[in-house]
């Protein structure tokens, strides 16, 4: 072993010392009379076990692979500079800038006319309402999911494809820059511009067509639809078919429920059971792309392609030229064939200029534009041929002493069997799986793992449950079992693999995956204030993965990153690196540097893998595309870009860029605003569930202009110009507002309102049985207009006013002598007390006198709350930004629920799913928390077994609210809807937009939400639990939505008590 080895062996050891030390005396510090606690010795001597164990294995591994690293040239950060817009920058030197010329270059394109010329000539097809220039919504829309940022001069939300046709040749004409804009969810870079943004998101209805074909092999969809959703789609076609396969798309990126066809496409997305052999490349059929001169390509289109190719031969020459030399050279055609065996979105898909004959030229192109990250196109529809999604499958969480071990299995798992997905977890990674109380349930030992410690989350699927249980045991469990691996999480305590069984119940398997799709937001969420978090996206051949985790997990120990957690798609070789940033001065934006040159060199050149698996090369790897693939293929890329885009048009600066330094300018801060806001990643999950998202802004949108607005008035010498730069008034569609008096008022006298409400509702329901509609519609939106947003719009759904509570009998009748006594406590919710069916429903009992009916058919004893005229959950306040009075509410339903239920003995049902949500998020007793029921879970667990059903609709569609999926019980919805119907049809809506009241008072939130509201004509009925959904539902689908208890209680009747057995 050479002196610089055991040199470098010395300070690994002696930085765990430091870190050790530093530890023990944080401890020292909260002894009393310098005498350890029992609880202090215990996590000093664990502090002791993790160094030993670390060191050990940093000393095993170093040992192992002696190689040291290179000495590589570093790039000095001499100043950085802030911009207007608060992106950070490293200043380069030798830069030489020509004040207010424009360059196509990030952050030179100056307005010198070409701007005002391009929206004057675009205005006269796509209105002013569709083009954005204020700060407010420039800088809003602008943002995404990434750590860069550039502010748009000009936003445009566009309809169509026609939209699009003409507006790139004006652009070509005015080298005016533009950039695609779908959900921006991506990470690196790639969707953000500082000339104009093509926004075709969140605008309606426009881009999101979609055609199933046959029995779900393929589908032709838009770029607007969320990959989600087109599962989604294929699900409910499988199921209206009866087809017996169902299908899915084949990327699954843990993002599916928020990124859109678009970047999927623009990405080749893949995700974690894809692979390669199931991304966008190698999984779609045909594509309809239009090209910068506003010519159109539609690949299944016979004749579309012959006059597209008559028309652009040039192009079309060009392409079968670099094929024809790419094929000839065996030692380009060979590495390109080696990257792209693995992940790989580093550069252009030059793949395809070696998997198709040049007799295929429109099979090339329609390859090169997947992974072009609108660059070389626009691709408007794409049809992608599906995979099968097998019901039968199962999962298990095998725990491994060190990251080597995990590895190897995972080289064995792809070599020897067909497993479907294997992760990799970390043990910074298992340090945030120990919060969640089901996985260290399911999984042993994950508390008090090694410090080298590692997990593998594997999934298997079969065609049937014989072909499920074959994979399991003759594959993965046999091949693992005699490859001598040690398991478990504890070196010093032998394992088995039989210790850690597959979860056939889907509920169990969720919990793992539910885990690992939350990784990036809870790690993210823990981060320190003021800092970014980022996410590196790596891959290399899966046998050289130990040596790459091992070489990652100690270059971010000596940068300094000791929050990095290194976890991803092991069967693939792809690793996500998951670390916190800050860009607040010169030493952390030349950290970040130091630490992606390095980066960079062990992946792509010591370990000859990928510097981006599936995230896009965007700007962040732009600089170092060369270093990857080498300067033969990289001029290559260089003449596709310049076929493609002469012009530098479709998002410059995006997979190509001569600055060297790109990925250190342009930096987006995330300076601390607030606890709440301080959390928020910017990821853009919540954009896909926000009912706000075509009408205003969306949660992201608002925090990015809240941090924003926090950063100008931090400044010193922030001006009031700047500083209101981006405040502008925002449509106030948000559920939250602050709090205002007179709350106080309502909440103390809040029995004798809720009595006065049935009454008002019926006298308006009379008054719309005698006049009609018209004359309460014309009047409520005056009313609501006059009083600011406070008094509702009326519409013909309107309930009439509830049935008075009728304190229930005690039932002892049915209720058995042995076994658990049947008692409940039901607290019916101030909104069912006060509002019935509408007018036009042939339901006329309201939600209470329904599931009192349904409580004594089970045989149970109903006990109701003291007082409960009086009581609220709050949300009503709450929903009115009345948090003091919402406080006030909960605290008393708390105190009455305790007495009701001897302290959470008895289980307590509410009968609106949001206001259980919002009991359960306010209480403070323990004894309650497992006590409390939403009713659809309630009938599921306690009162089914007790009924007899019977199907008494042909097709019905369920609403599940927001509050229940969060409670995860969908399921539970659809199941019992399932037993009382033939058909069940899910509304396909993630949010109505009612937010309690705000959707009455703001008509057009729920408007805008519930427009993509399609239920099939076959639906009756519509259900769900929360009556003011209800409402809106039923108002935007012209059926009459209900609680899913009105469908239970007609399909039910009391199951007959067994015969008694004859004596012998």
């Amino acid at each position: 072993m050479g002196k610089n080895h055991v040199s470098k062996l010395a300070l690994a050891l002696r930085r765990e010392l430091q870190v050790f030390g530093s530890s023990v005396r944080s401890i020292s510090t909260e002894t009393k009379g310098g005498v350890l606690t029992s609880n202090q010795a215990e996590k000093a001597q664990k502090l002791v076990s993790e160094v030993q164990t670390r060191g050990a294995a940093q000393v095993a591994t170093m040992t192992k692979t002696q190689q040291a690293l290179p000495t590589m040239t570093r790039v000095i950060v001499p100043s950085i500079e802030t911009n207007v817009f608060g992106a950070v920058s490293m200043v380069s030197e030798n830069t030489v800038l020509q004040e207010g010329v424009y360059q196509n270059a990030d952050g030179l394109r100056h307005e010198d006319g070409r701007y005002a010329a391009f929206i004057e000539e675009i205005t006269s097809f796509i209105p002013e309402q569709r083009q954005y220039t204020d700060a407010l919504r420039t800088f809003a829309y602008g943002t995404d999911a990434s750590f860069y940022r550039l502010n748009p001069k000009l936003v445009v939300k566009v309809h169509s494809e026609e939209d699009i046709r003409k507006v790139l040749p004006i652009a070509v004409k005015h080298q005016v820059p533009v950039t695609f804009r779908a959900a921006g969810t991506s990470l690196s870079g790639q969707a953000i511009t500082d000339s104009v943004l093509l926004k075709l998101s969140h605008t309606g209805k426009n881009f999101r067509n979609f055609t199933v074909h046959g029995d779900g092999s393929s589908i032709t969809v838009e770029p607007g639809l969320i990959g989600g959703e087109v599962n989604k789609i294929l699900a409910a076609h499988q199921k209206r078919g009866n087809h017996p396969i169902q299908y899915k798309i084949g990327p699954d990126p843990s993002s599916i429920d928020s990124c859109m066809i678009g970047g999927i496409v623009a990405n080749n997305s893949s995700g974690m059971c894809c692979g390669v052999s199931q991304n966008t490349y190698h999984t779609l059929k045909d594509m309809r792309v239009v090209f910068v001169d506003g010519s159109v390509l539609d690949t299944a289109d016979p004749v579309s392609c012959k006059t597209w190719m008559d028309s652009h031969t040039q192009l079309v020459d060009g392409v079968l030229s670099l094929a024809r030399r790419i094929q000839a050279d065996k030692e380009l055609s060979g590495l390109i064939r080696r990257k792209f065996a693995i992940k790989c979105t580093t550069g252009y898909s030059l793949n395809a200029l070696v998997d198709f004959p040049t007799d295929s030229p429109i099979e090339i192109i329609k390859h090169l534009l997947i992974g072009s990250e609108g660059t070389l196109g626009f691709v408007s529809r794409a049809t992608y041929n599906t995979v099968p999604e097998w019901s039968n499958k199962a999962s298990a969480f095998i725990m491994f002493p060190d990251v080597r071990a995990a590895c190897q299995a995972s080289s064995i798992l792809r070599n020897e069997t067909a497993v479907d997905a294997v992760e990799l977890f970390d043990r910074a990674s298992l340090r945030e799986c120990e919060a969640n109380e089901d996985m260290t349930r399911l999984v042993p030992g994950m508390r008090g793992a090694d410090a080298m410690a590692a997990g593998l989350l594997i999934e298997c699927r079969g065609q049937d449950a014989a072909a499920l249980t074959a994979k399991i045991f003759w594959e993965v469990t046999r091949s693992l079992a005699r490859s001598g691996l040690p398991f478990g999480p504890n070196a010093t305590t032998a394992m088995t693999v039989g210790d850690f069984p597959f979860q056939h119940n889907p509920a169990e398997s969720k919990i793992f995956w539910d885990v690992r799709k939350g990784l990036i937001p809870i790690v993210g969420g823990a981060r320190e204030a003021g800092t970014s978090m980022l996410i590196e996206d790596v891959a290399c051949p899966v046998d050289k993965l130990a040596d790459l985790m091992i070489d990652l997990i100690d270059m971010f120990q000596r940068h300094g990153y000791h929050d990095a957690s290194c976890f991803g798609h092991a069967l693939e070789g792809n690793l996500h690196l998951v670390f916190s940033q800050g860009f607040r001065n010169k030493e952390e934006v030349q950290r970040f540097g130091d630490m992606m040159e390095e980066m960079c060199y062990l992946v792509a050149t010591k370990h000859s893998g990928s510097l981006k698996g599936e995230h896009g090369t965007g700007r962040n790897v732009a600089p170092f595309v060369e270093m990857e693939w080498g300067a033969k293929a990289y001029d290559l890329m260089w003449e596709l870009k310049e076929l493609f885009d002469p012009e530098y048009v479709l998002n410059p600066g995006v997979i190509l860029n001569k600055d060297p330094d790109a990925h250190m300018k342009f930096l987006k801060p995330s300076p601390a605003a607030s606890e709440i806001v301080n959390r928020c990643i910017e990821c853009g999950f919540c954009e896909s569930n926000c009912p706000s998202k075509d009408l205003s802004m969306t949660p992201r949108q608002r925090i990015t202009v809240y941090r924003e607005m926090h950063r100008l008035k931090t400044l010193p010498s922030a001006s009031v110009a700047e500083s209101s730069s981006v405040s502008e008034d925002q449509p106030d569609t948000c559920e939250w507002k602050s709090a205002s008096t007179g709350a106080a008022w309502v909440g103390n006298n809040f029995s004798g309102i809720a009595k006065a409400v049935p009454t008002l509702l019926n006298t308006v329901s009379l008054i719309h049985k005698i006049t009609g509609p018209k004359p309460l519609l014309y009047i409520s939106r005056w009313l609501n207009r006059v009083s600011d947003h406070y008094i509702p719009v009326w519409n013909p759904y309107m309930p009439r006013g509830a049935a008075k509570l009728q304190i229930p009998i005690a039932c002892t009748a049915s209720v058995p002598s042995v076994g658990v006594p049947r008692k409940v406590v039901y607290m019916p919710s101030c909104v069912t007390r006060m509002m019935g069916p509408a007018l036009g429903d042939d339901q006329t009992a309201s939600v209470h006198e329904t599931l009192m009916s349904l409580f004594a058919k089970a045989g149970y004893e109903v006990i109701i709350p003291q007082n409960t005229g009086a009581l609220c959950c709050g949300m009503l306040f709450n929903s009115r930004g009345f948090a003091d009075a919402a406080a006030a509410k909960g605290s008393e339903m708390e105190d009455a629920l305790m007495v009701a239920s001897e302290n959470g003995k008895i289980p307590i049902v509410c009968d609106t799913s949001p206001c259980l949500s919002q009991i359960k998020s306010q209480i403070s007793e323990p004894a309650l928390r497992f006590a409390l029921y939403e009713p659809v879970e309630f009938i599921r667990h306690f009162l089914a077994d007790k009924l007899e059903f019977k199907k008494v609709r042909d097709s019905v569609a369920v609403h599940v609210p927001c509050s229940s999926k969060k409670m995860g019980i969908e399921d539970s919805f659809m199941k019992l809807a399932g037993l009382c119907s033939h058909e069940v049809v899910g509304s396909g809506i993630a949010c109505c937009g009612m937010a309690g009241d705000r959707g009455m008072r703001y008509p057009e939130l729920t408007g805008a939400s519930l427009q993509h509201l399609n239920l099939p004509k076959s639906c009756t009925d519509g259900y769900s639990t929360s009556r003011t959904c209800e409402m809106s539902l039923s108002n935007h689908s012209g059926i009459n939505f209900r609680g899913l208890v009105y469908l239970i209680d007609e399909a039910t009747t009391a199951k007959k008590a067994p015969a008694p057995h004859a004596s012998a």
